[in-house]
């Protein structure tokens, strides 16, 4: 299946629950689209339970959701059936049988809970996929843990108010909300991710966030990446090679065009958010100097992304699509 066009051209850059949802509703329909091909393919060569997952497929294209584990169980099939590799493509057909429609819409778990634990492995592998951003993710403590849900009812109360519809895409976009930790001495800290092979999928460093401002910084940075990724069904952003490597708004070193779409579309998010907080009258003093602190921040990387993609990328219109919109609300916000 393909994205529909009408996603595509009814994109608006401010929140949007409704074309959120749809977007989901779309990754899984590609899901099942791209597993009933793989099924038909690998008929007679690799053993599996077709019944099994003709079962899955039928209740994906029903309207079933998945955990984001059977996304990233199909992205190593596909490598494992090119490379020939038969056991691992055995193995992996047969955890995607094993998928069940998922038992809430949104959950928190922690690296380390037994909920993860058929699947934290898979995880990593994704959230490590690019060799430039490689993390040691480790469990948090069952105190920490305690004390970043606490922390979250908060953040959550203030988004709900302060930014409804933030909070609302955000439900529409994040199935899994994943805690974890890094070692106590590491040069470079995580502080949250997502990978397009792990849909619907948000990781957070359950320590690294101090204040309800930090923790919905990483909401609105992490969701506005997973909101790319629900446009990109059919086309990337751009078609820049990955070879070509450009100054980063939000990173040290060189990145790929891909990565500085996504940190300049990302920072028009985050001072579309750090306003909407500031204008709630929601914060306290404390809070609104740091929102505006992340106001002018995000102003300066958006200007340093976008120059560095107005001059060098390749647009798709998909591409063209959503960074125009991100410049129109940055220009109107000025």
């Amino acid at each position: 299946m393909s994205l529909p066009a009408e996603l595509v051209e009814s994109f608006r850059f401010a929140p949007d629950p409704a074309h959120a949802q749809a977007c989901d509703r779309a990754m899984h329909a590609a899901l099942a689209d791209s597993l009933r091909a793989v099924c038909d393919a690998s008929a007679g060569k690799v053993p599996f339970d077709r019944a099994a997952m003709d079962r899955l497929i039928a209740g994906i294209s029903a309207g079933t959701r998945l955990r984001p584990a059977a996304f990233g169980l199909y992205y190593e099939l596909v490598p494992a059936l090119v490379g020939g590799d038969t056991a691992r493509a055995a193995a992996l057909f047969e955890a995607l049988a094993r998928e069940t429609p998922l038992g809430a819409p949104f959950r928190m778990l922690a690296l380390g809970q037994p909920e993860l634990a058929d699947c934290a492995e898979l995880y990593l592998r994704a959230m490590n996929s690019d060799e430039q951003d490689r993390y040691e993710f480790l469990p948090p403590s069952d105190a920490e843990i305690a004390a970043f849900k606490s922390h979250f009812a908060g953040v959550m109360d203030l988004l709900e108010r302060a930014a409804p519809e933030l909070a609302a895409e955000i439900r529409m976009l994040v199935s899994e909300l994943v805690l974890v930790v890094g070692p106590p001495r590491t040069p470079v800290h995580f502080d949250g991710g997502s990978s397009y092979q792990l849909w619907g999928a948000l990781f957070l460093n359950a320590v690294r966030h101090k204040t309800r401002i930090d923790v919905i910084e990483s909401l609105a940075h992490e969701s506005a990446h997973s909101r790319l990724f629900g446009l990109c069904i059919d086309e990337p952003t751009v078609r820049n090679p990955d070879e070509e490597r450009y100054p980063s708004p939000l990173r040290r070193e060189p990145r790929p065009m891909d990565g500085v779409y996504h940190a300049t579309f990302v920072s028009a998010r985050m001072h579309w958010t750090m306003c909407r907080l500031l204008d709630s009258g929601l914060l306290d003093a404390e809070e609104a100097a740091l929102a505006r602190a992340a106001c002018a921040a995000d102003r300066l990387n958006f200007d340093k992304g976008y120059a560095t993609v107005a001059a060098h990328a390749d647009l798709t219109p998909t591409g063209r699509r959503a960074i125009g919109a991100a410049y129109a609300y940055m220009q109107q916000a000025a």
